[in-house]
């Protein structure tokens, strides 16, 4: 029932946590699909280790120039068959071996609806705090949550659309326009993935490559904005609001140093 699309660059650290917490899930029906962005550490090593012990179904795809994670989830999305596709950076992990059980059980009981909303567990320093998106079931409620990380969304994958590429900043846009060609939701309150703030290396945490990437990235964000088409009241609304609060961004230099 699943395609699970892992993108990862040097994030060997994690890999060994994130896989097991696959490897022990009691729902076996899933394919790994795991995307490597010209990492420079031992990550395919350890993926190899982990491949053996799966034996079927996981599929690797070694970019040969640098992707970012929207391209590297694109070049996923190619290989994705399934039903659904879900979502996980390489530095975070199922939060227990119930989650794709719980998953399928939400969308055996809701007819198989277009998106199911996941909630998750933000972790940083040893704590864990539950974000229940629960009662997220309608797309005006999605679109306008700060939750726009794609792992929080289980996807019906003749639904998915792409990410922009070459940008920090592809969640958001992507969040909007996969909201628009969305007819139906469901929505578990049972935490699926443990988000990791601990990772110093990650896009969001790695200040030194935010800093390189934050310029360009605002200004492709900006493009892909205004590039965005969609016809949903609700996310046109939510996209004006972004295109203003960017410009403003721009203007006044935000974010950039």
């Amino acid at each position: 029932m699943f395609d699970i699309i892992i993108p990862n660059y040097n994030n060997a650290q994690w890999l060994d946590r994130l896989f097991k917490s696959i490897y022990e899930q009691t729902y076996k029906d899933f394919t790994i699909i795991f995307v490597d962005d010209v990492s420079t550490d031992n990550s395919i090593e350890i993926m190899r280790e982990w491949r053996k012990k799966f034996e079927k179904n996981f599929y690797v795809e070694k970019c040969q120039t640098k992707r970012w994670n929207g391209g590297s989830r694109n070049v996923g999305m190619v290989y994705s068959l399934s039903e659904y596709t879900l979502f996980i950076d390489s530095d975070d992990c199922f939060a227990d071996e119930s989650c794709l059980k719980e998953i399928a059980k939400v969308i055996e009981e809701n007819n198989h609806p277009d998106l199911v909303r996941l909630s998750y567990f933000y972790c940083k320093d040893g704590n864990e705090h539950l974000v229940d998106l629960g009662r997220q079931t309608t797309v005006e409620q999605i679109v306008n949550d700060i939750n726009v990380a794609c792992w929080t969304k289980c996807v019906k994958t003749e639904k998915l659309v792409p990410f922009p590429e070459n940008t920090l900043m592809e969640d958001v846009v992507q969040h909007i326009s996969q909201l628009d060609v969305i007819d139906s939701i469901a929505a578990t309150s049972k935490g699926i993935v443990k988000w990791n703030r601990d990772n110093a290396n990650s896009c969001s945490n790695n200040n030194e490559l935010q800093n390189g990437k934050w310029r360009s990235s605002l200004y492709r964000y900006f493009a892909d904005l205004l590039d965005l088409k969609v016809s949903k009241p609700a996310c046109r609304a939510q996209l004006d609001r972004r295109i203003a609060a960017t410009l403003d961004n721009i203007h006044n230099d935000r974010f950039l140093q």
